[in-house]
């Protein structure tokens, strides 16, 4: 049996900051996040739920690409540059 990969507490801050930021662009909050989610795409996640995964960082990359979606964003592989895989090292 192979253990279950946990993200670092570095990784779930970065996700963190990642999801509350684009929120924080996009002039919107949770709560309303988790009604344009249910209307959209009949997903009944509640907003406890929501700040659930934030706290957490456990997303799941299909949600997070609706949420993007709902936006009109798309998620991207994007090679980071020299000096960000540096400050990861």
């Amino acid at each position: 049996m192979t253990d279950i990969y946990k993200p670092s507490e570095e990784q779930k801050e970065r996700i963190r900051r990642l999801v509350k930021g684009f929120l924080q662009e996009q002039n919107t909050s949770v709560y309303k996040l988790a009604q344009m989610l249910e209307k959209t795409y009949g997903r009944s996640g509640s907003v406890s739920n929501l700040l659930n995964k934030l706290s957490r960082a456990t997303f799941k990359i299909s949600e997070l690409m609706d949420i993007a979606d709902l936006f009109g964003y798309e998620i991207k592989f994007v090679k980071a540059s020299i000096e960000e895989n540096s400050k990861k090292i």
